[in-house]
């Protein structure tokens, strides 16, 4: 299957198996392609950075960044940044300055996958890249990032709708103090009552004030995360979005890519690719030891790396292969790597 360019490109895996810089060589291909490319990662190591030279004031900002003489931008997410420009796109100043959405909003608070889709489909929206290049979280923490497609449609459901319409309808506008309490009541099951009840004796009256305010100004922010579910179609397109599943040669990292693909089947379309890191078969052909013992290593490696190939082509369409770079530059690292995309683009 050939390799060719679509508006999204996503790398997956686990951790350690080289994705983020996987997909930083790919990036660049793409640029010197002339393609208008945008780098997004949303990998919490934020090794992206590392590898760019950004500095920490260039988290959730667009940077611009030149690697061997191309251009290309780069985004480090930030919840927080995102919901900013959610509250200036969409004019609801609330978004940014309720204490609850806050706080859901910092880096581990729970809504960073959801924000990280809206994100991605608010820069396609600009019109300003072909390409968004899309490094994802490590192993679990990717299928999080799948789910928040599902999580944003269930927030939304019918259900949540009709409390949200009341809310909207009996307190106008998000400015305006919500009813408090006996709102609450009135709209939402025993369970929930019990729990906002409890919550008061803890953190006392104003807490649920804030909670309600948040729903509230959530509903009225609905437009800004529905944009998140279009994503999900474009993602899914064979003509839309190119997948890699990123894994290495080292030992265990080839299961974890199956495991990984076979709870993302219902995102991750048959025409994805395999991107098989840290390969040693080209060298260790190349190389003619003098020494018994360093023969033995070398036939048990090529060994153990054609037996990888071979169980890894019976679950995958297409398998890219990618060499183990020894650099200590992160800019050789990413040259080299970059060479080899050029082998494989159609």
């Amino acid at each position: 299957m050939a390799l060719t360019t679509k508006s999204f490109e996503i790398f997956c895996g686990t951790g350690g198996v080289g994705k983020t810089t996987l997909a930083t060589s790919r990036a660049l291909n793409l640029a010197q392609m002339g393609k208008r490319v945008l780098l997004i990662t949303i990998d919490p190591a934020k090794r992206l950075k590392d590898l760019l030279g950004l500095s920490g004031d260039s988290v959730g900002e667009i940077q611009k960044v030149s690697l061997e003489g191309k251009e290309l931008s780069a985004l480090l997410m930030s919840p927080e940044k995102t919901i900013n420009r959610m509250a200036s796109k969409f004019n609801t100043p609330d978004l940014a300055s309720n204490r609850i959405i806050k706080i859901l909003s910092r880096p581990y608070g729970g809504m960073n996958e959801i924000l990280s889709l809206v994100e991605v489909q608010m820069q396609f929206e600009t019109g300003l890249y072909d390409v968004i290049v899309l490094d994802t979280p490590p192993g679990a923490h990717f299928l999080d990032f799948l789910e928040g497609l599902g999580k944003i449609r269930s927030f939304f459901d019918q259900s949540f709708v009709e409390i949200f319409s009341y809310i909207a309808q009996k307190t106008g506008n998000a400015g305006k103090k919500v009813f408090g309490i006996n709102l609450v009541n009135r709209v939402l099951s025993g369970g929930l009552k019990k729990l906002l009840g409890y919550l008061e004796n803890v953190t006392g009256g104003k807490f649920i004030d804030d909670f309600i305010q948040a729903v509230q100004i959530i509903y009225q922010s609905k437009d800004a995360f529905m944009k998140g579910l279009t994503l999900q179609d474009k993602i899914k397109s064979r003509s839309e979005c190119n997948w890699f599943l990123v894994t290495s040669v080292e030992q265990g990292k080839a299961q974890e890519a199956i495991e990984l693909k076979s709870h993302a089947t219902q995102f991750i379309h048959q025409d994805h690719f395999l991107v098989l890191n840290k390969c040693l078969e080209q060298e260790l052909r190349d190389w003619t030891p003098q020494d018994n013992k360093l023969t033995q290593i070398k036939n048990s490696l090529e060994g153990r790396e054609v037996i990888l190939k071979k169980q890894l082509k019976e679950y995958f369409p297409t398998v890219l292969e990618f060499p183990e770079v020894i650099s200590l530059s992160p800019v050789e690292h990413i040259h080299y790597l970059t060479e080899k995309w050029n082998s494989y683009v159609s």
